[in-house]
């Protein structure tokens, strides 16, 4: 599948909106992502989208789920199958930062359940990793559960590290947090490492970007 980046815009939101619920447990109010979009200065957005060419056949419709809890809800059901809306441009994918004098902090990110697995979600981080360093950021940090093992993996594989828990962090549960940062983005450590995956990934995926 060929697939392409963007920033969000306004007509994203409830395709973002539908991702987010099929992926959490806690989601944000309905309409905080347009305030993000309209009235966040240091808040930056950016979304996957399927973009079929020429003579790629569309995937095969897939039935609608019923939400299942987290962590199940990271995993795709069996033989779930996901379609593009014909003749659109749909989202698949979105992340987002918020710029805090030399820090970007990953406020969300998540991609559609039936299409994870693909390397979309690493897509999405190097991505983010690489707008930080356009906004002259130093380093990059998350939270992310402690259960969340395939989040955690990723993040660790471009090279961010644990630096401390939050407890209790997660209302719906009482989970806690791990709280991870990237290495100096302007290490040459740092831009080495970016180059070299998204090299890697280039090799499994195709996409192309507006950002």
């Amino acid at each position: 599948m060929p697939y392409r980046l963007d920033a969000m815009t306004l007509r994203d939101i409830p395709e973002v909106i539908e991702i987010e619920r099929l992926s959490f447990s806690m989601t944000w109010p309905a309409n905080s992502y347009k305030r993000e979009l309209e009235q966040n200065r240091l808040a930056r957005y950016i979304v996957v989208r399927y973009e079929p060419g020429p003579g790629d056949p569309p995937p095969p419709p897939r039935p609608r789920e019923a939400r299942r809890p987290f962590p199940l809800s990271l995993l795709p059901l069996p033989g779930e199958r996901w379609a593009a809306p014909e003749g659109t441009d749909a989202v698949i994918g979105y992340g987002g930062l918020w710029l805090m004098m030399d820090e970007a902090h990953v406020t969300s990110i998540a991609v559609h359940p039936a299409l994870r697995g693909r390397g979309l979600g690493e897509l999405l981080m190097l991505s983010l990793c690489q707008m930080a360093m356009d906004l002259n950021a130093r380093w990059v940090t998350l939270e992310v559960r402690v259960s969340n093992n395939v989040a955690r993996a990723l993040y660790e594989k471009l090279g961010f590290r644990q630096a401390g828990v939050r407890q209790r962090y997660y209302t719906d549960n009482n989970e806690d947090a791990v709280v991870m940062w990237s290495d100096e983005l302007r290490s040459a450590e740092f831009r080495e490492r970016l180059a070299a995956q998204k090299a890697e990934l280039a090799r499994r995926l195709t996409w192309t970007s507006t950002l």
